[in-house]
């Protein structure tokens, strides 16, 4: 079995090779390779779940271990490249996508099993290179500074990490993320900020928004979607084994969540609305560890799902959205991930919120769940302001038609780009099966849901006047972000100095 394992993660990088050298072979190979990954993810689900933890040592410092909170993260990784693939025309212009596609989902694979500290820098690393490279389009030059800006942030993030794994060595004699266990505070707290950077959480993932609304809908998702996770991943393990991550993890993750939905809510750019989310929901998985591969999975879908078909909008607007509403057949599926993300009943997110709340003790557990109030009242933005009468869908088809030629959502063009979201929306109700979660249809579950709803749709329509006058501070800027990273590193001290002292968070 392990030597099953080493191949599947080789793989990718053999066929990133394959096309590279064959482009005609680059589109089945983006088919073959993650579908590969979707089942091992499903085969060791199964009858050889019995099989993990299983322990790959190719050498003493490096080492591999796939165990059962893994497993989400490559569900996830395989499912947000199948559905980009599927968005996908069927010849695509840049023929180098394929390979970089291919080499970040190996790279993306490689983390999720890293148990040492060096292959995990070494996997970030590379999906940082790959993920700038992805970014840059030639023809639009904005999308150069950010993908440099990008770059720039995870090499300073690497630094941080580097420092504090280097602590972790001077102190333990070894790179295993175990050795971790009895760190030093200060080496957790690198640790931690230089990873909180790759997964879009708290202060340091204000770098995400000005990026996501330059570059294409396609490398939002994907970002959004499966790249976060190369932070969230070895965050888990972290705090799985460590005391004061996890305390860290609790705080930050909590302000996090608080606020990015605060960011989220002054927005009127739709992707803009969506990266700030994205910092909200990082939040909530970055709370309870053990729970953080299944929150991932669900945001990941909910997310990727959204971002694709934002692409597809003829407006990012969402004031003229609120007004003109969404044409159905990218309106549907945008709601149903919607309301996963804020926790429908027999959907993936509804099974991943009522686990972070059953590990957190009361009265914790009662304010992270009223805490999804914050995502309601983001996502109920995207809401026409009134719904429109059959006449008045009759004549504003030719509109709509019109409108929908110009985004390309039309004839062939429209199955291919609504296939791939639809997968996403499909996975979110079917996986609580396959993952065996709950399904919330009590009376108690669709109650809480409907007063959230309620409170979310009064609420933003109260608000709504108020943020329309009110001009935000840039926070995005290079050097709102160094400071964002210096404050986030006073915060942990101060919360490390509280752990020390015996004082315990809840």
């Amino acid at each position: 079995m392990n030597s099953v394992v080493i191949g599947w993660l080789l793989l990718p990088a053999i066929a990133a090779f394959v096309a590279a050298l064959s482009p005609r072979l680059g589109r089945p190979l983006l088919w073959a390779v993650p579908l590969l990954s979707l089942c091992v993810a499903l085969m060791f689900l199964g009858p050889n779940a019995s099989l993990l933890p299983l322990n790959i040592s190719t050498n003493p410092a490096v080492t591999l271990q796939l165990d059962t909170q893994q497993l989400p993260f490559v569900l996830l990784n395989a499912l947000v490249l199948l559905s980009i693939a599927l968005q996908q025309q069927r010849q695509h212009n840049n023929h180098l996508q394929p390979v970089l596609l291919l080499v970040l989902h190996g790279a993306l694979n490689s983390i999720y099993l890293a148990a040492d500290l060096v292959s995990i820098y070494v996997a970030i690393e590379l999906i940082s290179i790959v993920s700038f490279l992805l970014m840059v389009d030639l023809k639009r030059r904005a999308t150069l500074w950010v993908a440099f800006r990008y770059l720039m942030l995870g090499d300073l993030a690497m630094l941080l990490f580097l420092l504090g794994v280097l602590v972790v060595y001077a102190k333990t004699g070894s790179f295993a993320i175990d050795a971790a266990a009895t760190a030093p505070g200060v080496a957790i707290l690198l640790i931690l900020v230089g990873l909180l950077i790759k997964s879009e959480a708290f202060l340091p993932g204000f770098w995400l928004p000005k990026t996501h609304a330059a570059i294409s809908a396609e490398i939002s998702a994907l970002l959004s979607g499966s790249v976060v996770t190369a932070g969230i991943a070895p965050l888990s393990r972290l705090g799985l084994i460590n005391v004061q991550a996890a305390q860290l993890l609790l705080v930050l993750g909590l302000l996090s969540v608080v606020i990015g939905g605060v960011a989220a809510l002054v927005q009127n750019d739709i992707k803009r609305l969506l990266a700030w989310s994205t910092v909200s929901q990082m939040g909530f998985a970055l709370i309870v560890p053990p729970v953080a591969g299944l929150y991932a999975l669900s945001h990941g879908l909910g997310k990727a799902a959204l971002f694709l078909a934002a692409g597809g909008l003829p407006h990012r607007s969402i004031r003229t959205l609120q007004q003109t509403g969404i044409h159905g057949r990218l309106g549907w599926p945008m709601l149903l991930a919607s309301l996963a993300l804020i926790g429908l009943p027999l959907s993936l997110g509804y099974g991943a919120k009522t686990a972070l709340v059953k590990l957190l003790p009361m009265p914790l557990a009662a304010v992270v769940g009223w805490l999804g109030v914050i995502t309601a009242l983001v996502l109920v933005k995207l809401l026409p302001d009134r719904w429109p009468s059959p006449s008045a869908k009759d004549a504003s088809s030719g509109q709509l038609s019109t409108d929908l030629a110009n985004t390309q959502i039309a004839g062939t063009d429209t199955a291919i780009r609504v296939r791939g979201i639809w997968l996403l929306c499909i996975a979110l109700f079917v996986l609580p099966y396959v993952l065996q979660q709950p399904l919330g249809l009590s009376a108690s579950s669709l109650l809480k849901l409907a007063l959230v709803l309620g409170m979310a749709v009064v609420g933003e329509r109260l608000i709504r006047p108020a943020l329309r006058i009110w001009t935000p501070p840039d926070l995005e800027n290079f050097k709102s972000i160094v400071l964002a990273i210096g404050i986030t590193l006073l915060v942990g001290t101060a919360i490390n100095s509280t752990v020390s002292t015996g004082a315990s968070l809840p």
